[in-house]
């Protein structure tokens, strides 16, 4: 699960003088909900939003991305369906 990398953010904003969630909000337009749920781990980062506070903030796309203590997860495994019944054994193999 991607997080936001809410210090990076925060870093930012602050640097334009914005301290809270609700300026952050105003000057990105992103919403505050969705910032508080970004912020708790809650939901992902949609593009869309790391866009807007991209724009807002500058620096690079993938810095506002929290990719620390993350590693991706392999697929779950999807159990085999056998077709066809059961197996014959050959007769070379029988005897």
């Amino acid at each position: 699960m991607l997080r936001l990398d809410m210090a990076f953010v925060l870093k930012r904003a602050k640097k334009l003088g914005d301290e809270s969630i609700a300026e952050i909000a105003a000057r990105s337009g992103v919403s505050k909900p969705t910032l508080h749920r970004l912020e708790a781990g809650g939901a992902e980062p949609s593009l869309g939003s790391l866009r807007a506070l991209q724009s807002a903030y500058g620096g690079r796309l993938e810095s506002y991305i929290d990719d620390r203590g993350h590693t991706a997860q392999a697929p779950a495994a999807v159990p085999s369906q056998r077709r066809g019944g059961t197996r014959r054994r050959s007769q070379s193999a029988a005897r």
